[in-house]
């Protein structure tokens, strides 16, 4: 008998994180343990654990897909005229069209933390169709800039409704707030998959 129960906690806990993966480029699939995976932009690497095993395993960007850990969902890109591979957390996917976006945070600028943020819209063949680029500054024109964001994720995004609430979520009081609620939307990118 407790060997039964034992068998049906280790299945329970297996089924628990089996929402957090990595899959290689040979199409191969390593389930990980949620709260190992790491990111390192600068080295174009991740890091994370194996869930039946404490030793940590360091990958390259381009030893891999994507990887899905929790709400969140990273993928490597290989853009055309490109010889390197990039990294971007992936926001929105639909039949015809990704979002996707990267924050490089803690630049100093004028004795403050500077924020930069850049997200893509992508084609069904991976390419970038759109890019808009903008920063944490609360300046007048970097408030102008990120109000754009808005309307260009609906216009692309129009069937997705998961992703339009969330995002109608951040543009509430967006003008009284200098723009900046936005910043969250991609500060904590939660995947969303309306295929």
């Amino acid at each position: 008998m407790k060997n039964l129960l034992l068998l049906v906690l280790v299945s329970f806990s297996h089924a628990l994180f089996a929402d957090s993966f990595v899959v290689k480029n040979d199409g191969s699939k390593a389930v990980i343990k949620s709260n190992s995976f790491r990111l390192d932009i600068g080295e174009k690497k991740i890091y994370y654990k194996l869930l039946d095993d404490d030793s940590e395993i360091k990958m390259s960007f381009k030893d891999f897909e994507y990887v899905v850990y929790g709400v969140n969902k990273f993928k490597t890109f290989k853009f055309k005229n490109s010889n390197e591979f990039s990294g971007y957390f992936v926001i929105a996917e639909t039949s015809e069209y990704s979002l996707i976006s990267i924050v490089s945070q803690n630049l100093e600028y004028e004795n403050s933390s500077k924020s930069s943020y850049i997200f893509h819209i992508l084609n069904a063949k991976n390419e970038i169709i759109d890019t808009h680029e903008f920063t944490n500054l609360e300046n007048s024109k970097e408030s102008s800039i990120r109000s754009e964001i808005y309307s260009k994720i609906r216009f692309y995004f129009s069937t997705c409704t998961m992703l339009l609430n969330r995002l109608n979520y951040f543009d509430r009081n967006s003008q009284q707030l200098n723009n900046t609620s936005i910043l969250n939307f991609f500060d904590k990118p939660v995947y969303v998959d309306c295929k």
